[in-house]
Order: structure tokens, then sequence, then C-alpha cells
């Protein structure tokens, strides 16, 4: 069902944001990071989550919001939420990219950017799992599922947490195994 997937999916974002919190926490005690690590989360979340994850949300909460009017009040908001953590990773991601092409960011300076990145993921996240699923879980029927599995076109496999861990991601794989 997709509902436990996106739940399923939601949990592999958590890991990844416990590791960007532990690299938080490396650099605010003066620890040395692997940006290059935080590259590969971040791009995770760009290229898989934002285009495999969201929009598979987005169909259910655009479902949700045309059937049942009556509670659609929390479930509005959700497609700016997407379009406004997208540009979040976006410019997240290029601060990265710009610490690893060695322009000179304060770290405290990075760390706030991190903290913001992740504070903002978490909250997101916890938004869906505990008001916004729960909704749907229960006002869906056998055949508002049906239609939405109509409306969603599976992306191919996870490159991360699928069957075959992408080359691009054996690093960050490798981490979440340790």
């Amino acid at each position: 069902m997709m509902l436990d997937d996106i739940h399923t999916e939601h949990g592999y974002i958590c890991r990844l944001l416990k590791i960007l919190q532990q690299k938080l926490t490396a650099i605010r005690n003066g620890q040395e990071v692997n940006y290059g690590l935080i590259k590969d989360i971040v791009d995770y979340l760009q290229n898989h989550a934002e285009c495999c994850h969201h929009p598979k949300e987005d169909v259910l909460y655009h479902y949700y919001q045309a059937h049942y009017a009556d509670h659609v009040g929390e479930v509005e908001s959700l497609a700016k939420e997407h379009e406004e953590l997208a540009k979040l990773t976006q410019e997240f991601a290029d601060t990265v990219d710009m610490i690893l092409m060695d322009a000179v960011i304060p770290l405290d300076v990075f760390a706030e950017k991190l903290n913001a990145f992740v504070v903002r993921q978490y909250a997101h996240l916890e938004f869906e799992e505990k008001h916004i699923l729960p909704l749907i879980r229960d006002h869906f029927t056998q055949e508002d599922w049906l239609a939405v599995s109509k409306q969603y076109e599976e992306c191919e496999c996870d490159p991360l947490f699928g069957d075959q861990v992408n080359e691009r991601y054996r690093h960050l794989a490798e981490r979440l195994q340790a």
C-alpha cells in the first residue's frame, strides 16, 4: 500500500537525517567531518526523495483534497511545503558544493545551515506522520486506494535502500550499515 511505502521512506529519510545530526555535533565539537558523505545524503534527498517520494505523497494529497473537502485544512499547504523543501535542499546542496570546492565558509555558518536543514526536514516528516497520514488512512476507502494507485507511476528502484545499491551511494550505504 502506498501509505506503508511512504512511512517506510520516511524511516529511511530519518536515518539519513540522524547522520546529518551526528555531523552537526561533530562540527560543533571541532571534529573532522566528511563533507562528501553530507553531499551524498543531500544528493539522495534531491534525486530520489524529491523526484519519487514527494510526487507519491502529492498524488495522495491532491486526491484527498478533491474528495474529502470537509477535511482539507491541514493538507492544503503540503504541495507548497514540498516546493519550499526542494528549494531549501538545493540551497543547502549549493553550500556543501561550495565547501567541497574549497570555498571558505565559516563553520558556524555551515553548522547553522545544516541545523536549519535537519530541523525543517524533521518537522515536515513529523507533521505528515502525526497529522496527514492518519487522516488519509482514516478516510480512504478501497476505491480511493485503487484510484490513487492508477495516478501514480512507481519510480525505479531506490538507489540507496533498494535491492541494488547504486555505486554513487555505495559509501553512504556502508555508513548506514556500520
